[in-house]
């Protein structure tokens, strides 16, 4: 069955040929998504610069005598970094951070926080990367606790009294 031979190794030909582009092109995208990403990070970088900067701006605004009202200092009224955001009335993203450690009843990761604020704010862009630095200068000031579980890190917050 000579005719059977050469329509198998005609076949197989094809399905190694089709196989190696399957492979080809699983590459290429693969680069592409990866290019993309990379992209798609950067413009996500900027766009937490660009909130950074608006804020500063607004709160600029607030000491020039902008529209944007100013807390007035006092003993018990003192604004201090990290307290609300008196340009908008919202929270700041470390006392919805503060607040989240407070109130879960469980060690957090970064990431865990960032998907329940995420969800929770969805007119915010709140990144992971932000967040875990929030956590870390929350840690530095005795806010909160770190704790370590084999790779994976975990957040509390500190009791009042500490």
């Amino acid at each position: 069955m000579p005719g059977e031979t050469e329509l198998t190794s005609a076949y197989s030909s094809k399905v190694a040929d089709d196989l190696q582009h399957n492979v080809t092109e699983q590459e290429r995208i693969r680069g592409e998504v990866a290019r993309l990403t990379a992209e798609l990070d950067e413009l996500m970088h900027d766009h937490g610069v660009l909130l950074n900067l608006q804020q500063a701006l607004q709160a600029g605004a607030a000491e020039s005598g902008g529209q944007v009202p100013r807390q007035k200092a006092g003993k018990a009224g003192k604004a201090r970094r990290g307290d609300k955001n008196s340009a908008a009335g919202k929270p700041t993203l470390v006392e919805l951070i503060r607040h989240h450690l407070a109130t879960s009843s469980a060690p957090c990761s970064a990431s865990e926080v960032t998907t329940v604020l995420a969800e929770q704010h969805r007119d915010r862009h709140i990144q992971t990367t932000v967040v875990r630095t929030s956590l870390e200068n929350l840690v530095a000031k005795g806010r909160a606790h770190r704790t370590k579980q084999g790779s994976s890190v975990f957040y509390t917050a500190a009791t009042p009294a500490e």
